[in-house]
């Protein structure tokens, strides 16, 4: 979607240093710089940026990469998302590639902003808000929450479709971006009218799209209206109040997800700042993967209802498959988190969840509502249901303990519980296989030879060392699986003769393991660019690999010795003698 040209060419034209200490204090040390890192607690600096080689590594948890990576994890945002912060900062338009809908995204963007600072307009200075307005404040809604969250209020009657006309927005735009809809051979009308309306934002705060919602007793309309799915809007992509909540979200390493907008906006007005809406429809794997930029741990609080509880047992398992701990959080009948806090008080809220259950507690009692437990076919359906669910935890200490606890439940014996887990896992195995999206933490690496290192960052910094390594050395001479990875992603990515520098790779790397790894060789000021240590350290590679299949051919010397295998022998030390006449002729 964004041309390779202009990545590597918005780099160059940014100053990774001056990126990051816009978002952290760097103190300078001697020709890098130097902080406390931000993405792990540490009192003391580990955390180095170079300005010459456009690098950060930290050396505490090993996060490393080019000033997209730093975005990245910083801004909890995707690659691309990254490519327009930086284009953004430059003042650049990025010349998106492929379909249509791409390049009109920017005046959709324009559209859907337009819009929401028209709707904000209506509510708070035209008479025909005056009532819509009077509606939210008698649901506790206050005017900061108003202007905090852009509610605004639809006319309708095609006043906005007018009112960006005359801004020169197309039909086709307003059209794309959910604001206008076709009512005959060439005419169009709004797609909202008389209804308050809730801009839903992305992470990065921009408008994608909005919910209407009736504000006066009309038994026929539908309660909400929201934006139809379009290039800027995909409600399985996003969550309500994320860009507001998602701060509070990383301090406090836990989220509330909620259904609807009032039900997320109401106890963030009364100081509940770590709760996300998951638009009105149980969770998805998209946004449990956006979940987990920001925290591994989620509380759901959907309604107590009946369909509050199946969107509740549809999210548990797709949560819990995710590697993210779960809590549930009934609510009592006749309320919904909006309801509770405005009539109970925060208190009510906060106590509430303190009472939180453990998704084992919380299945256990709706399935005993579903099934008799008292009869074979109830236990038998109760335990296959909950088996299913422990397959999708990873930890096989959870595993079990959760399958104890099923079988006293149950009253079934343990082992044959573990046999009938045995019989779900197997058929739960592809689902429960890690997800590319999961961001594991930075593993400690290995210390690698002097001999190693210095060959790795030829390797990563001069095109024309890469070829001579290419030819001579295997992935395998590596003595680490990162090394082995590292060596392997560029063997295969960079053909013999191919320029690349040490910026435009780190901006190429989609595995963040492989990236971190980069960095952190590139960082490493012992590893000098000498060509004599060079060309000794591929020597020594390579002699090292000699002496490596000479130990294994004895070790196969001597099983054939063992097995009186005569022709296997005289092969074996034919092999060994050319090797070893080779070796002493080098």
């Amino acid at each position: 979607m964004i041309p390779q040209a202009f990545i590597e060419d918005i780099q160059t034209r940014t100053d990774i240093a001056e990126v990051i200490a816009s978002y952290i204090p760097l103190k300078k040390m001697g020709r890098n710089f130097k902080g406390l890192c931000p993405f792990h607690g540490e009192k003391t600096p580990s955390f180095m940026v170079s300005p010459q080689k456009q690098i950060f590594h930290c050396f505490g948890c090993g996060e490393g990469g080019g000033v997209i990576q730093f975005l990245m994890l910083y801004e909890k945002v995707t690659f691309p998302e990254a490519i327009e912060i930086l284009a953004q900062r430059l003042g650049v338009a990025i010349p998106y590639q492929r379909q249509e809908q791409n390049r009109m995204k920017p005046a959709l963007y324009d559209a859907v902003q337009e819009a929401s600072c028209f709707f904000h307009k209506n509510l708070l200075e035209t008479k025909e808000g005056k009532f819509p307005l009077e509606y939210l404040y008698k649901r506790g809604i206050d005017i900061e929450t108003i202007k905090k969250f852009r509610l605004g209020y639809a006319l309708g009657r095609n006043t906005l479709i007018d009112t960006l006309r005359k801004k020169n927005f197309s039909l086709e735009a307003l059209e794309k971006a959910s604001l206008a809809v076709a009512k005959g051979p060439g005419g169009y009308r709004d797609v909202f009218n008389d209804r308050i309306m809730f801009p839903i934002f992305d992470a990065r705060s921009k408008v994608i799209g909005f919910g209407g919602r009736i504000w006066k007793n009309l038994p026929d309309a539908p309660k909400y209206i929201n934006s139809l799915e379009g290039p800027l809007y995909s409600k399985r992509d996003h969550l309500y109040g994320l860009n507001f909540a998602k701060d509070d979200v990383g301090k406090s390493d836990a989220v509330i997800v909620v259904e609807g907008y009032l039900d997320m906006i109401v106890p963030f007005s009364k100081g509940i700042h770590n709760i996300v809406a998951s638009l009105g429809t149980a969770l998805t794997v998209e946004q449990i993967r956006l979940i987990r930029r920001y925290t591994s741990n989620v509380v759901l609080l959907f309604d107590s209802d009946k369909a509050g509880e199946l969107a509740t047992l549809r999210a548990l398992d797709l949560v819990l498959e995710n590697d993210i701990n779960v809590a549930i959080v009934s609510l009592p009948k006749g309320h919904d988190p909006d309801t509770l806090v405005r009539e109970l008080g925060k208190d009510a809220f906060t106590q509430l969840l303190d009472k939180k259950t453990d998704f084992f507690e919380y299945k256990i009692a709706v399935f005993k509502r579903m099934y008799d437990i008292g009869t074979i076919e109830g236990k038998t359906k109760i335990a296959q249901e909950m088996l299913t669910t422990i397959a999708k935890l990873k930890s096989e200490i959870e595993r079990y303990e959760y399958i104890k606890k099923l079988s006293l439940y149950l009253d079934i014996k343990e082992e044959v519980m573990l046999a009938e887990f045995r019989k779900v896992a197997v058929s739960a195995t592809a689902a429960n296989t890690r997800s590319e999206y999961r961001q594991a933490a930075p593993q400690p690496q290995e210390r690698l030879s002097v001999t190693e290192r210095v060959l790795l960052k030829f390797m990563f910094t001069n095109h024309k060392a890469l070829a001579v390594i290419k030819r001579n050395v295997k992935e395998s001479d590596f003595s680490s699986n990162i090394a082995r990875k590292a060596a392997a992603y560029f063997f295969k990515q960079y053909a013999a003769g191919q320029e690349y520098s040490a910026q435009s790779v780190l901006g190429t790397i989609a595995d963040k393991e492989v990236c971190s790894f980069v960095s952190q060789i590139l960082m490493d000021e012992e590893i000098p660019l000498d060509k004599e240590l060079f060309k000794s350290s591929l020597a020594k590679v390579l002699t090292r690999r000699v002496k490596t299949i000479k130990e294994r051919m004895k070790t196969e010397i001597k099983e054939a010795e063992k097995n009186g295998d005569r022709e296997r022998i005289r092969v074996l030390v034919n092999q060994y003698s050319r090797i070893n006449s080779e070796g002493q002729d080098e």
